[in-house]
């Protein structure tokens, strides 16, 4: 008994010891290469005043070619779906029953307006960038900072709720199904304009 003791102490002692301090996602001087394809796992938190939500996100992406992003809230309810291909974009808010689609890099957020698809999807990555605004020559109103694994994305306006991405697990061997890469838009949805 006492030496099963002793050797279950040394393995707890050993686990700990040998895990190693990496830095952050975000802390290494050093540019991350975009992997060929991934599915990061990361928490999306959106506050404003005294209210903050958080979101789970999930990132299906083929850096340059395919993104496919689902946030969900409380219960693992769906609160968006984003897909982007080089053909278009679309995002569905399944609990509103709208959607909206577009064409081009620059995908548009509700609140946060305008946002640059691929450098939005290299955060997922640990990859810094300045601003994910579509006008990377005159940003508007979303600039980034750092610090471990998260970005925050700092909105230059008061009204506006700030946002933070924090990345959890990048899988750059995972494994999913074509179907991910199509976003099905009830007939019942109404499609959003004015943005």
């Amino acid at each position: 008994m006492r030496v099963k003791f002793f050797y279950l102490a040394f393995l707890l002692l050993l686990s700990c010891a040998s895990k190693p301090q990496g830095l952050g996602y975000f802390e290494s001087n050093k540019q991350q290469a975009l992997p060929d394809s991934a599915k990061v796992k990361a928490v999306v938190s959106v506050s404003q005043g005294d209210v903050k939500e958080k979101l789970s996100a999930v990132l299906f992406a083929v850096p340059n070619e395919k993104y496919r992003l689902e946030l969900s809230g409380t219960f693992g309810l769906s609160a968006a779906s984003i897909l982007w291909k080089k053909d278009g974009w679309k995002i569905v808010f399944p609990q509103n029953e709208r959607y909206m689609e577009g064409l081009g890099d620059c995908v548009f957020v509700p609140i946060y307006g305008g946002v640059d698809i691929h450098k939005f999807a290299a955060l997922f990555f640990g990859q810094k960038t300045n601003s994910i605004d579509c006008n990377a020559s005159n940003p508007q109103n979303l600039t980034l900072e750092y610090n471990g694994d998260i970005a925050s994305v700092v909105v230059k306006t008061d009204n506006y709720p700030s946002l933070q991405l924090e990345i959890k697990n990048i899988d750059p061997k995972a494994q999913w199904k074509n179907g991910v890469w199509n976003l099905n838009v009830p007939e019942s949805y109404v499609r959003i304009t004015d943005y």
